[in-house]
C-alpha cells in the first residue's frame, strides 16, 4: 500500500521517485532483519533471504544508476533473482515434504511458506517481463507486459468474492457463537482485501496507460483510494478495537487447537505404531505353559535358551566321557524300559477284565489312560459358548479358554478381562501342540479389531 502511495503520488504531484526507491529498499531490509531475527539459527532460509533481499536491493539502485549516471543492462540481476526465487521455492517444497513424512509438524505453517514462495517465484518474473521491456527486448506493450500483475489481481479479487460470501453467511447463521467478534473481524479482514484490490489495480492500470497511452488521471483515483482505504481502517479499528481483538484471540485459540489435535494425532498414531511394533509376534514368545483351563503364562526365552545351552553343554560333556557304545547301549535300556512298562500296564489291565469280582474296580485313571492310547484328544470347548475351540488368550493378565467370536464381543463392550477384571491391551490367537498338553504356540494376535 505504501508503495502505491508513493507511486501515485509521484505521477501526480511530481513527488522525487528516489523516495520510492529508498522506501521499497527500507522494506525490503527490515523484511531481511525480521527474517534472520525469526530464526532460530544460521539455516538454508536465513542465506536465502540474505540473497534475495541483496539482488532486489541491487536492481533498484541499479535503476537509479541507469538513469541518473549511465545506462547499464540489469537484465542479468533479474534474471538471478528469478532463479533464486524458484530454487527457494523448490527448497522449501522438498523440506516441507521431509518434515511431513517425517516428523510431522503443522502444515498450515508449510503451506503458507510455500505459497509465500510461489508468490515472490512469480513477482520475480514480472520483474524480468519489465526489464525486458525496459531495455526493449520484447515488442509488446506496457499493458502486455504486466499479464502477470492482471492475473494476481483476478485471483485477488475471485478470493475477495469468497470472503464476501463467507461474512453473509456469518451474518445469516443466527446459531454462531461469538456471532459479533467473527462479524467485526470478517468485516475487517474484507476491508482489508479491498482496498489492497482497489488500490493495486488502479496503481498498476494507471502505469499501463500512462507509459502506452500518456493518461495520469489513474493514478489520482489510486491516491484517493489510499487515503480513504487509511481513513477507513483506522476508524474502523478505533471504534472496534475490543472487538477485533478478540476475533484475533479467538482465531489464534483456534489455531493453536487445530495445531494441538494435529500433534495430539500424529503422536498417538506413532504411539500406536510403537505399540504394534513391540506387539510383534516376532518379539513376542511363540509358546505359552498351560498351568490351568484358563490361565497361560510366557515361557521365558532367555531361561529356556540357557537351559538349552545348559543342556547341550552337559551333553558335550558326557559325549566326551562316554563312548558311542555305551550312549547306544543307555538308548536301548530306555526302550526296553518303557516297553516293559507298556506290557505291564498291558497285563494288569487284561488281568483286570479276567476277573469278574475286580471288573468293578478298575479305576478312572488307568482306564482313561488306557482308552486314550491311539485316539484324538478331545478339543477343549470355550467357556461361553461351549461349541468352538477356545484359542484365545488375554494380556496381559494370561486369562483364556474363550473362542475369537466371543473374546471379540467381550472386548467391545469392556475391555476388561472377564475372569480378573484387569485391563486387557490385546489378545493371543494360539493352538495347540502335538503331544504337549502343557503348551500352546502363539500364532497370531489382536489388537482391537485388527489382526496381525
Amino acid at each position: 500500500m505504501g508503495f502505491c502511495f508513493l507511486f501515485n503520488s509521484n505521477v501526480c504531484f511530481g513527488w522525487d521517485y528516489k523516495i520510492l526507491i529508498v522506501y521499497a529498499c527500507i522494506t525490503q531490509f527490515a523484511f531481511m532483519i525480521s527474517k534472520l531475527l525469526s530464526s532460530k539459527g544460521i539455516n538454508s532460509y536465513c542465506c536465502f533471504a540474505i540473497m534475495e533481499s541483496t539482488l532486489l536491493i541491487t536492481y533498484l539502485l541499479g535503476i537509479v544508476y541507469n538513469k541518473e549516471v549511465s545506462p547499464i543492462n540489469i537484465n542479468f540481476i533479474s534474471y538471478t533473482l528469478l532463479i533464486l526465487q524458484f530454487l527457494i521455492l523448490a527448497i522449501t517444497v522438498l523440506i516441507s515434504r521431509q518434515s511431513i513424512e517425517g516428523e510431522g509438524h503443522d502444515q498450515s505453517k508449510q503451506i503458507q511458506e510455500i505459497l509465500v514462495s510461489a508468490i515472490k517465484s512469480i513477482g520475480s518474473l514480472q520483474i524480468v517481463f519489465v526489464s525486458l521491456k525496459w531495455s526493449n527486448q520484447i515488442n509488446w506493450c506496457w499493458m502486455q507486459t504486466l499479464v502477470i500483475i492482471w492475473f494476481s489481481i483476478g485471483t485477488m479479487i475471485l478470493i475477495e468474492i469468497c470472503l464476501f460470501i463467507d461474512f453473509v453467511m456469518k451474518c445469516c447463521n443466527p446459531q454462531l457463537e461469538n456471532k459479533k467478534q467473527i462479524i467485526y473481524g470478517s468485516m475487517w479482514v474484507n476491508i482489508v482485501f479491498i482496498g489492497f484490490i482497489s488500490t493495486s489495480l488502479l496503481t498498476f492500470l494507471g502505469l499501463g496507460l500512462l507509459l502506452d497511452y500518456k493518461i495520469s488521471q489513474i493514478n489520482l483515483g489510486g491516491v484517493i483510494s489510499t487515503i480513504i482505504y487509511y481513513m477507513l481502517e483506522t476508524c474502523f479499528y478505533i471504534k472496534n478495537k475490543e472487538d477485533l481483538i478478540s476475533f484475533l484471540n479467538i482465531s489464534e485459540n483456534q489455531t493453536l487447537s487445530q495445531s494441538q489435535e494435529i500433534n495430539n494425532d500424529q503422536t498417538s498414531f506413532k504411539e500406536r505404531i510403537k505399540q504394534i511394533h513391540r506387539l510383534s509376534i516376532s518379539q513376542i514368545p511363540q509358546f505359552m505353559i498351560k498351568l490351568s483351563a484358563t490361565y497361560y503364562k510366557k515361557t521365558e526365552l532367555i531361561d529356556s535358551k540357557k537351559q538349552q545351552i545348559g543342556s547341550v553343554l552337559s551333553q558335550d560333556k558326557k559325549y566326551r566321557s562316554i563312548s558311542f557304545s555305551e550312549i547306544k547301549k543307555n538308548n536301548v535300556i530306555k526302550k526296553q524300559a518303557s516297553q516293559d512298562f507298556d506290557e505291564e500296564l498291558t497285563k494288569r489291565f487284561d488281568h483286570l477284565l479276567s476277573s469278574p469280582r475286580l471288573k468293578l474296580e478298575v479305576s478312572e485313571s488307568m482306564g482313561a489312560e488306557l482308552s486314550s492310547r491311539g485316539q484324538p484328544k478331545q478339543i477343549q470347548l470355550c467357556l461361553i459358548c461351549y461349541e468352538k475351540e477356545s484359542n484365545m488368550i488375554n494380556q496381559p493378565c494370561g486369562h483364556g479358554g474363550f473362542c475369537q467370536e466371543c473374546s471379540q464381543q467381550m472386548l467391545s463392550k469392556s475391555n476388561m478381562c472377564l475372569l480378573c477384571r484387569k485391563p486387557v491391551t490385546h489378545t493371543l490367537i494360539v493352538q495347540r501342540v502335538e503331544n504337549r498338553e502343557s503348551l500352546v504356540e502363539v500364532v497370531g494376535i489382536l489388537q482391537g479389531e485388527k489382526k496381525q
